[in-house]
């Protein structure tokens, strides 16, 4: 298959960054409360298909739903 080119995006690395900062285990809500302050234009469906594209990579782990919520650890 072939690989996907996709650009880098500073809201991409931000919500990579954040989710490699915390030491919880947050919800894509969670993160979209903490970037939408300094991005504006950030959608929760962004952060949902990033996250979605970061656990395909590898980059990123599901740990599991807490209340209806999935969680991610970036570490």
């Amino acid at each position: 298959m072939a690989e996907r080119i996709r650009k880098n995006s500073k809201k991409r690395s931000a919500i990579l960054e954040l989710l490699r900062q915390t030491e919880t285990h947050p919800s894509a809500e969670w993160i979209y409360s903490r970037l939408k302050p300094e991005y504006p234009g950030l959608s929760l469906g962004t952060v949902y298909r990033n996250l979605s594209l970061f656990k395909e990579e590898d980059q990123v782990a599901s740990v599991g739903t807490v209340q209806g919520q999935e969680r991610f650890d970036g570490n």
